[in-house]
Formats: structure tokens, C-alpha cells, sequence
């Protein structure tokens, strides 16, 4: 019976050992790609929800390079509160890069994003 027990302790040592394995993996993965999504010099997808610097509420972008009609300023994003969205234009969101302290949530990506926020990188690194 001893011969037993430490044949299964050997083997629960070894998938505990595996599992740590596989979430320490799972972990810088995500670091990275938070590092990535925080690279503020390039424009986020369409969708993605952010936590703006003072104020509470998460927003959602859905559009770049607006111009706010009551001030006639452009910004690099508009967006609306989350997860509410669009309840009226007093509710747009304007802010400009600098602003975003956290990505919640990236958006849908697809090849017509892509070549779109190339154009729109652009027009930043412009500005």
C-alpha cells in the first residue's frame, strides 16, 4: 500500500507542478498583450472599452478624429458611457490619448480595422 501512496504523490506532484506550469504561461501572455494595448501612439480597434484618467465611468470608443461641434476642437477619439451607450450627443465622450489610463476591453479587429487605424496613425503622428 505505501508503494502505492507514493506512486499517486509522485504523480499529483507532478501535475500540480504542470498546472503551475501552464498558468504562469497564461499570465505573461496576458502581461504582454496588456503592454501592447497600452501603446498609446497607435489607435485602438473600434469597441474597445477604456478607463479614461478622472472619471469613474468606463467608456466605449466608436469613432477617431472627431470634432466636438460646441468648441470646434478635434480629438483623436469620441466614445460613449459603458455599458450604456449611445443614450444622446450631451453623453459623447471626447478624449485624446493621453487621457486613456486603462484598456478594459480591445475591440473587434478585422483587415478593414486595421488598414483604417493605419490611416488614422497617421493623421496622429501628424498632429
Amino acid at each position: 500500500m505505501k508503494i502505492l501512496r507514493t506512486k499517486n504523490k509522485g504523480k499529483l506532484v507532478f501535475i500540480f507542478l504542470l498546472v503551475l506550469l501552464l498558468i504562469g504561461c497564461t499570465n505573461a501572455k496576458e502581461n504582454s498583450s496588456e503592454k501592447e494595448r497600452l501603446d498609446k501612439s497607435k489607435p485602438l480597434p473600434i469597441g474597445t472599452v477604456v478607463k479614461l484618467k478622472q472619471m469613474k465611468k468606463s467608456v466605449m470608443i466608436y469613432g477617431y478624429n472627431q470634432i466636438q461641434v460646441s468648441t470646434g476642437k478635434q480629438y483623436d477619439y469620441i466614445a460613449v458611457p459603458y455599458p450604456e451607450g449611445n443614450i444622446s450627443p450631451d453623453y459623447n465622450v471626447f478624449f485624446n490619448r493621453n487621457f486613456i489610463e486603462k484598456v478594459m476591453y480591445e475591440g473587434y479587429d478585422s483587415e478593414e480595422g486595421k488598414k483604417l487605424r493605419k490611416k488614422v496613425e497617421s493623421n496622429m503622428k501628424d498632429n
